[in-house]
């Protein structure tokens, strides 16, 4: 009886020891040889007198990594989330479109609603936008997956700060012509109205 007290003891003590040794994660970054945890930036490029410098306030920001709570470890043992990074807006039209399906497409509820504007119109009467949202959202999360891309995009401008978007948007054997009305809202563009053009 002692020597089976003492055995469990030392098996629990070995599976505690091995488990905060790794963080409790499969993976431990700090034994991997990854290429990428060597890489390091490089400094700014030095513009030539006469040449404008770039504008680097629409380049993507690749959000910062957190392992088991230490923000910028190196180690991205997990990819970030595109979706669920702060302040991630999608800033043209044909990459809010793409954004909006592919996060529909892998479910993620709430990234869908956010490209929607705070001035988004319904597409019916009986229920306001607060309402269809809420809806949506829903049906993102619990409803039939779409295609993760559209196909047949076709975005025309109406207006500086207005472009309407028609598409087409699969659900398995179904297939629904859409089109989604954007307008720039801070410098981003948000769906503003979305409606439905053709089912087949």
């Amino acid at each position: 009886m002692l020597l089976s007290n003492r055995c469990s003891a030392a098996v629990l003590f070995l599976t505690v020891a091995a488990l905060s040794a790794c963080g409790g994660r499969s993976r431990n970054c700090e034994t991997t040889n990854e290429p990428y945890l060597t890489a390091r930036s490089d400094a700014p490029l030095q513009i030539p007198d006469g040449l404008t410098s770039p504008d680097r306030a629409n380049a993507l920001a690749v959000p910062n990594t957190t392992v088991a709570g230490k923000a910028g470890s190196g180690c991205l043992a997990e990819p970030p989330s595109y979706f669920r990074s702060s302040g991630t807006v999608a800033r043209s039209p044909e990459e809010v479109v793409a954004s909006w399906a592919q996060a529909w497409s892998s479910r993620e509820a709430d990234a869908v609603v956010e490209l929607y504007s705070t001035k988004f119109a319904a597409p019916t009467d009986t229920a306001g936008p607060k309402a269809w949202l809420e809806q949506r959202r829903e049906q993102v999360a619990t409803g039939p997956v779409p295609d993760a891309m559209v196909e047949a995009l076709k975005v025309e401008p109406d207006g500086a700060d207005r472009r309407i978007a028609t598409f087409v948007q699969k659900f398995g054997t179904n297939t629904l012509r859409k089109q989604l009305v954007l307008v720039r809202e801070s410098g981003s563009w948000r769906i503003v109205e979305e409606k439905v053009l053709e089912v087949k």
